[in-house]
């Protein structure tokens, strides 16, 4: 059995790590030759994962071909805004058999589009003629990568379309450390999983304030409510909001050292970098600030209320500062609790 990862990024390469448990080999697709070197050389990924040991069954390669031959299934795992490109060359190479599930693990919605990511794999697919040769699915929820690679207990939810044998694949995708739960509400899970990144930079930034538990606790289930408004009017399940894909991966993103998240929205609180600033300097892509572009755009055209994520967007985009965001928050007009 063989899998292609799409990327060779932390997650790309903890997940990988993971899958080598049960499948014979596990290929990562990357395109920083310095990484693939480092993975096959010597075993580790330092940029991504510092000393951590990968398994001897998992490779990386340039050679996207060399990558997607005889690969059972395929992982999406690069940064939302890359995806379209990425799948316009899967889809294009004769290393693609037809019958390969593609399975998304991106967090996030296309800013250009409003789509989803699944959305837009299925898009590539369709534009190459290859829509009815693979099932698509995607495989979200609370999993820090570097958890993943120390072989911490996670659980997350794999959720495809009617055409895919995902029990098949979930039993396949699961391992002693890794559980895998079905859910047939795509839509919710994507939506939720890519939400939950703008409440963490909110949490981030009220953090990088000083605030306390009451701040994080008030921050985190208001923007549940609002997870669950924009969620429903895209067409996702309550009860979804409410699973590992929502309040699961809120909670693990808000409150954890590892969110990346989080972390940029304490750092834009500092005051001596601009967002911008802070952005060309991470590794690692910071997705809730791309997300939180998609949900402004999706609750002007909804007409969905999104206080929380607003003032996140004026600090990111339009120089608030971030005390008066919060301070804006709490003399929004008296309400019913759950009338808005």
């Amino acid at each position: 059995m063989k899998a292609a990862i799409l990327g060779t990024g932390s997650w790309a390469s903890a997940f990988g790590s993971h899958l080598c448990h049960k499948w014979e080999r596990v290929v990562l697709w990357g395109i920083e030759k310095q990484q693939v070197d480092s993975i096959n050389q010597t075993g580790t990924n330092p940029d991504f994962l510092g000393n951590v040991a990968l398994p001897p069954n998992l490779r990386a390669s340039l050679d996207l071909a060399d990558v997607l031959l005889g690969a059972e299934i395929v992982f999406v795992v690069v940064p939302s805004q890359a995806v379209r490109e990425v799948m316009n060359q899967v889809a294009a190479s004769p290393a693609f058999q037809a019958g390969t599930p593609v399975v998304n693990m991106a967090k996030g919605f296309e800013v250009s589009t409003l789509e989803r990511i699944s959305e837009v794999i299925t898009d590539e697919l369709t534009n190459a003629g290859l829509r009815d040769q693979h099932p698509v699915a995607v495989l979200l929820g609370p999993s820090h990568a570097e958890e993943v690679a120390q072989e911490q207990p996670t659980a997350v939810v794999l959720s495809g379309g009617p055409d895919g044998d995902w029990s098949h694949w979930q039993t396949w995708i699961a391992g002693p450390f890794f559980r895998v739960y079905t859910n047939d509400d795509m839509a919710g899970v994507e939506i939720a999983s890519g939400f939950k990144n703008i409440i963490a930079l909110a949490v981030g930034m009220a953090d990088g304030l000083g605030a306390g538990d009451n701040t994080r606790g008030t921050l985190m289930t208001r923007g549940m409510f609002e997870l669950s408004r924009l969620g429903t009017a895209l067409g996702g399940q309550q009860e979804t909001f409410f699973g590992l894909a929502g309040i699961g991966d809120m909670i693990t993103t808000c409150i954890s050292h590892h969110s990346r998240n989080r972390n940029f929205g304490e750092a834009v609180t500092n005051g001596d970098r601009t967002p911008e600033e802070i952005l060309a300097g991470s590794v690692q892509v910071v997705e809730g600030v791309h997300m939180t572009r998609a949900a402004l755009k999706l609750s002007d055209k909804l007409g969905v209320e999104l206080p929380i994520t607003k003032q996140v967007h004026d600090v990111l985009f339009s120089e608030k500062p971030p005390r008066q965001a919060m301070r804006e928050l709490m003399e929004r007009q008296l309400r019913d609790e759950f009338g808005g």
